[in-house]
């Protein structure tokens, strides 16, 4: 069987693949989804990759313009393009990350995921995935301190509170000013296209709008 690593670049699953290095369990992939990445996560994952001695596999799926641009099949509004993800649905994580990572799994044959979950979370792990934080006994700032240790603490950690796409409308305004200033060029494509979606940025707020008051260029 397998073993597969689940990595997401955040603390959790970086500490699993820690930890695997540590007690020589053997990694025969890691594996990653990233529709919509900063910069600075991208060069984090060849730092990872120089560390670990093993190349990540970014799986191929939809990219952040793929979903945006993707005009919708059915219902109501069919022939309308998706724009901006609804803040209150995860439609965009299943099309964007979920179905690329359960299409590439069930091409694998027996194997099993080590997932970066923390003791003392309230997620279930379904056998036969393990979580190596569970078996070991760390927490989330054990996970946290153990990359801080082997200098591998994504850089993202540094910016913001969470993890996600670059163009995410779940952000808040100090984390949209941030994204204006690392990725200038993707935030001129949100500033650009807003008026293209058919679904507002923030519910009844487009992003101009809901920036119109923050110390950030919304206008080309």
């Amino acid at each position: 069987m397998r073993t597969i690593l689940a990595w997401s670049g955040g603390k959790d699953s970086t500490a699993t693949a820690i930890l695997a290095r540590q007690y020589g369990i053997t990694l025969d992939d890691i594996v990653t989804v990233m529709p919509d990445p900063f910069q600075c996560e991208l060069d984090f994952v060849k730092r990872f990759e120089a560390w670990m001695g093993q190349a990540v596999t970014v799986l191929p799926g939809p990219s952040f313009d793929d979903y945006f641009w993707a005009r919708k099949v059915r219902g109501p509004h069919k022939g309308t393009i998706y724009g901006w993800p609804f803040t209150v649905f995860r439609a965009c994580a299943r099309r964007m990350k979920w179905e690329p990572m359960q299409r590439w799994a069930k091409a694998q044959g027996e194997h099993t995921f080590l997932l970066g979950i923390a003791k003392g979370e309230a997620r279930n792990i379904l056998a036969p995935n393990e979580s190596l934080l569970v078996r070991f006994g760390l927490t989330e700032t054990d996970a946290r301190n153990l990359c801080e240790q082997h200098g591998l603490l994504n850089p993202m950690y540094a910016h913001f509170r969470r993890g996600g796409c670059v163009r995410c409308p779940k952000q808040g305004r100090e984390a949209l000013r941030k994204v204006a200033e690392l990725e200038p060029e993707k935030w001129a494509w949100m500033v650009r296209h807003d008026a293209d979606s058919p679904v507002t940025f923030k519910p009844g707020k487009t992003l101009v709008q809901y920036m119109s008051n923050a110390k950030v260029r919304v206008s080309e």
